[in-house]
């Protein structure tokens, strides 16, 4: 199904048990249109085979859904967009794209929710369902700010130029008291995901690109960053 300069407002699908599949979506706008579910650790809500160009969104957010499949070529948004406790099959962002970030399932929910969302996530990139061989593809985009720390690096196809793996094991031993601000930023996300890997990005949009890419290129020489 194609969808073409169409505009969606304050459209709210939530819920678990759904698939959205099929769509290609052309200089589309998405206004205060959320996806969501809360309840459902197994990831049943799940976007499959979609293309999307030239897409803009605004005031939405998306929580705990399983993407699968799909492609962006152009991404605006209007603020910096939390992709909440999701996860990511064979997905590609490629051309400017605006700022993203994936996230931890949302710190709203019950301790023991986010405990059991955090784990399905892990078992999902282990292949508990399927065989995930990579997540994200996001060696052509040109991002304006981008923070990934929570899908696994090893998983992310990248342009090593401006993007950077990190291991956790590689920190050991390695004097990191006096790294520069996006170094420390960097190295700091370990505490917050459950992965032993993780992709640092020099957006080449940011007004921040160079000082970002001189911070990462310093973990670099250090080791521990590829």
């Amino acid at each position: 199904m194609r969808f073409e300069k169409q505009k969606f407002q304050n459209i709210k699908s939530i819920g678990s048990g759904r698939e959205l599949a099929g769509y290609e979506l052309v200089r589309c706008e998405f206004n205060g249109c959320d996806l969501a579910q809360f309840d459902d650790p197994g990831l049943g809500l799940v976007v499959r085979d979609l293309t999307a160009e030239r897409i803009t969104v605004k005031r939405s957010f998306v929580d705990g859904v399983r993407f699968e499949d799909v492609e962006v070529n152009g991404l605006a948004v209007s603020s910096l967009m939390h992709l909440n406790g999701c996860v990511f099959r064979r997905v590609t962002l490629r051309g400017r794209i605006g700022a993203i970030m994936t996230t931890p399932p949302s710190f709203s929910l019950p301790e023991e929710t986010q405990a059991a969302f955090a784990a399905r996530v892990k078992a999902f990139y282990a292949g508990a369902d399927v065989d995930v061989d990579w997540a994200l593809d996001i060696s052509e985009a040109e991002f304006e700010e981008v923070d990934l720390y929570y899908v696994p690096g090893h998983l992310v196809r990248r342009d090593p130029e401006t993007q950077f793996l990190l291991h956790r094991d590689r920190l050991a031993g390695v004097g990191l008291g006096s790294l520069s601000t996006f170094a420390q930023i960097a190295v700091d996300r370990f505490e917050a995901t459950p992965f032993d890997s993780i992709v640092a990005v020099a957006p080449r949009r940011s007004p921040y690109f160079a000082e970002a890419l001189a911070g990462y290129e310093e973990l670099r020489a250090l080791g521990v960053a590829d």
